[in-house]
């Protein structure tokens, strides 16, 4: 689950840094980006939230230590 997490959260990452790239192409004046950075988006909320309930659920279910 642990590389599973790892590349889930690259891909968000990459996403998400897709998404600024894209705003920034439409701000510049490419308004042939909009949809393309609208559909990017769905799948960037999707991937996001995937990833962090997968994380809260990997970080609850881990072994406490008991401290010394």
């Amino acid at each position: 689950m642990r590389i599973f997490l790892l590349i889930l959260g690259t891909l968000s990452a990459l996403l998400i840094t897709a998404q600024l790239v894209m705003g920034q192409l439409i701000l510049s004046g490419q308004a042939e980006w909009i949809k393309r950075h609208q559909h990017s988006g769905y799948l960037t909320v999707v991937v996001a939230l995937v990833y962090i309930v997968l994380s809260l659920v990997a970080i609850a279910s881990a072994p406490r230590r008991e401290k010394v």
